[in-house]
């Protein structure tokens, strides 16, 4: 059936047709005179005539768009009728039109103006047949307004027209479903039989511009959506906590290796500091590198010697030579280097007569803490 809408677009069409062709044929903008005849007659005959333009260039436009396309190859691009309004059309509206032309549809200017009236009074018959089967129906409606609620509405119709008491009205209205949907115009339904102590009540589109259910599954797009949203926020976070928790453990196994680290710094440095650092060589040795000086064996340079060993102060003062490590038979001498450490007072040595070997035993630790000396063993 074609609707009173369909027949406006397709009339909205044909104007815009007839102001193409009156542009060519004329006299102002619209093709019309520019003043107004004087007289009725004389502007309805104009009026008339450039009626007639509409269906003649509709007839016209549709036969050169029918003659083109007919020139067309197979998968070559046609024409319909409904592009030449593209700038003033919707595509609801050019579907609309094009559906007519398929049909073979007559959309001249009468034809659309016969359809508009034809689909009006259908309308209207239409309409007067729902208000008639309403009236016919034992069920009371009323139309929702803006604040109103199923609940309440129902409650005053079981009080107000059933005159049933409110206690019991609840408990009617407890065992019925409802909405809470209810949009201004919704009709409301209801229905209470006495003889059979039931109620009903429901919910039609009314003159709202949508049912309930439309609202609630509305709602329901909207809650599934916003729980979708959630949710992605959801992972976002778990994975955001993911990552964190990752971080954490990271920077947990590099505080525990930094605290090991500083704990060994700490253990070194603290070793360092307290610790005696020696070379001990033959004296002879010492000479032939040039550490010692060959008459006085005083300390000449010292750059070229590791201070290899370590004794930790803080566990013992002795430092025990053997004279194998020395290449000597005994020990008969120990120099510490530089003299600035007195023997007897900062440090004494020790000799062995059973086993050649010495010891180098450390009188005040505090003096020796950190540093560095030459041992020159003697034979």
């Amino acid at each position: 059936m074609i609707t009173t809408r369909n027949v406006r677009v397709a009339l909205l069409a044909g104007i815009i047709v007839l102001g193409a062709v009156a542009c060519r044929s004329g006299s102002g903008p619209t093709g019309l005179s520019e003043t107004p005849p004087s007289s009725p007659e004389a502007l309805l005959a104009e009026l008339k005539t450039h009626k007639d333009h509409i269906d003649q260039a509709t007839d016209q436009m549709m036969q050169r768009i029918d003659q083109f396309n007919a020139s067309r190859q197979p998968g070559q691009r046609t024409i319909q009728f409904s592009e030449v309004f593209t700038d003033d059309l919707n595509d609801e509206q050019r579907d609309i039109l094009n559906r007519m032309i398929v049909e073979e549809k007559d959309v001249s200017y009468k034809s659309l103006l016969e359809k508009i009236i034809a689909d009006r009074d259908l309308i209207r018959n239409l309409q007067e047949k729902v208000v008639h089967l309403e009236q016919s129906l034992p069920d009371k409606f009323v139309l929702a307004r803006k604040g109103d609620t199923h609940g309440r509405l129902a409650i005053d119709y079981l009080v107000n027209e059933a005159q049933i008491e409110a206690p019991k009205a609840k408990t009617l209205l407890a065992g019925v479903d409802q909405t809470d949907e209810l949009l201004p115009g919704n009709k409301v339904w209801f229905f209470y039989d006495p003889q059979q102590d039931t109620f009903r009540t429901y919910v039609t589109q009314g003159e709202a511009g949508q049912t309930p259910l439309a609202v609630r599954r509305a709602l329901q797009r909207k809650l599934i959506s916003e729980r979708d949203a959630a949710q992605s926020a959801v992972n976002v976070l778990e994975q955001v906590k993911s990552n964190l928790e990752t971080d954490i453990a990271a920077l947990r196994e590099n505080k525990t290796a930094l605290e090991a680290s500083v704990d060994r710094l700490s253990r070194d440095l603290s070793f360092r500091q307290n610790s005696l650092f020696y070379h001990a060589a033959n004296t002879r040795e010492l000479k032939d590198q040039g550490v010692l000086s060959p008459v006085l064996k005083r300390v000449r340079d010292v750059k070229g010697v590791s201070f290899e060993a370590a004794l930790d102060l803080r566990e013992g003062s002795t430092i025990t030579l053997a004279p194998e490590s020395f290449g000597l038979e005994r020990i008969t001498e120990v120099r510490v280097l530089p003299p600035i450490y007195q023997e007897g007072r900062d440090f004494t040595v020790e000799t062995s007569e059973g086993t050649g070997s010495a010891r180098v035993v450390i009188l005040d630790s505090n003096l020796f803490r950190g540093k560095e000396v030459l041992l020159a063993v003697g034979g």
